[in-house]
């Protein structure tokens, strides 16, 4: 899968977030009254081994390519595992916290409070939740690998010409394949998006977590997509982690139209369409890349486009306010996988100037963020948003709700 060569900065902080998480769990799981002391030692290695599943995966995968999918998933399960029971054992925390303060507060609640403690910190408490953490993994993991249903969404544009309402486009993105999807769940996503018969397919990054003379056969359905008009790629922060030099030569070989920082126009009922895409602000990790590849501009994309409506593929959501100010109409991204675990909602959003998953408004330009038709397959669970394939209807502005504002999440 991926070469994580060039991404120790994120190999070294995840690794060691991870650990400190494993330093928390252990002391709040292990080291009180009554787990026997002889169960301490052992179980808190255990819980430091899980925690670095995800590192262990990325290793092993970077010395052997050829690593069994079974393998990878059971990896999958046993991360997914851990972060449930991180987050289990932070809520019950802070509800202990909670009652400590009460008690210190309200005047004869010592003995509710350690009844309530014990209650907690019991050797069967402690076992619910590690079941319930596999449980939880185990319907997020259901969920996650299956193959995505089709969402229909109705986008209005200011200034859309007659013409042009109800154009559909088909939007997928983060597909991650290598990293726990395979090429037979790929034909059947392929299958399901061709029966939609849309104007465009757009697929806005993250195809490949691995390079192609290992991964190739398996993503090579992609080729089979089939739109009226046309099919376009951008690429994602993992296709560079992949090795985005021979991953573009692969594509562009198939047949496949590739957008770095450039555009495509089509005559669409009479009118101009203009597909552009940029590429991932990762790049800068990537010197030796040619300049093509290099850090995403939208001037650049746009550079030499006629009049007509302007839709930008851009992998990351953040900047499209910015992307809005230089004159594109609409705005397709994913990266964000909708946050994945519903505890991580916050985050995301955060992480990604307050984008996380489905319709936004930046200025007067609707973005869509796609939470993923795949996801990164080391930690491979849905709880609280799904996967989609995302089928968009473009609409006039006059009869049409305008989309939420940005920041405000609408999925």
């Amino acid at each position: 899968m991926a070469d994580y060569a060039r991404n120790r900065m994120f190999f070294a902080s995840s690794t060691t977030l991870m650990l400190a998480v494993a330093a928390y769990m252990s002391f709040s799981l292990l080291w009180h009254e009554p787990i026997p002391m002889g169960w301490r030692i052992p179980l808190t290695a255990l819980l430091f081994l899980l925690s670095q599943t995800i590192t262990g995966m990325r290793v092993l995968i970077t010395w052997r390519p050829d690593l069994p999918f079974l393998l990878v998933r059971v990896g999958g399960f046993l991360s997914s595992s851990f972060m449930v029971l991180s987050w289990f054992v932070l809520l019950r925390d802070a509800l202990l916290a909670l009652t400590f303060a009460f008690s210190l507060a309200i005047p004869g609640m010592e003995s509710a409070q350690e009844q309530i403690f014990a209650a907690a910190l019991s050797i069967p408490a402690e076992l619910a939740m590690l079941a319930a953490s596999v449980a939880a993994a185990g319907v997020g993991m259901a969920r996650a690998l299956a193959v995505p249903s089709v969402r229909h969404v109705d986008i209005p544009l200011r200034g859309l010409p007659e013409d042009l309402d109800g154009l559909k486009i088909a939007h997928l993105s983060d597909l991650h394949i290598g990293s726990t999807f395979t090429g037979e769940w790929l034909k059947e996503v392929v299958r399901r998006t061709n029966a939609l018969e849309p104007d465009f397919t757009l697929i806005t990054g993250d195809l490949a977590d691995g390079k192609p003379e290992r991964i190739g056969p398996l993503l090579r359905p992609v080729t089979e997509l089939r739109a009226r008009y046309g099919v376009a790629v951008s690429v994602g922060n993992h296709d560079y982690y992949s090795g985005l030099r021979a991953w573009v030569e692969t594509w562009r070989a198939w047949g496949m139209t590739v957008l770095l920082n450039e555009h495509r126009e089509y005559s669409v009922r009479g009118r101009n369409v203009v597909i552009a895409a940029v590429t991932d602000p990762c790049a800068v990790l990537f010197r030796s890349l040619d300049a093509s590849m290099g850090a995403p501009d939208v001037r650049t994309a746009l550079e030499g486009a006629g009049e007509g409506l302007r839709i930008l593929m851009s992998h990351r959501p953040r900047h499209a306010e910015q992307n809005a100010a230089l004159g594109c109409h609409l705005q397709l991204s994913g990266h964000t996988h909708g946050g994945q675990f519903f505890f991580l909602f916050p985050l995301v959003s955060r992480l990604n100037g307050g984008f996380r998953s489905g319709l936004y408004r930046a200025g007067s330009m609707p973005v869509y963020v796609s939470p993923g038709t795949g996801m990164w397959g080391y930690v491979p669970m849905r709880l609280g948003v799904g996967a989609e394939i995302t089928l968009i209807t473009l609409r006039s502005a006059k009869a049409t709700p305008e989309a939420p504002a940005s920041p405000q999440n609408a999925a």
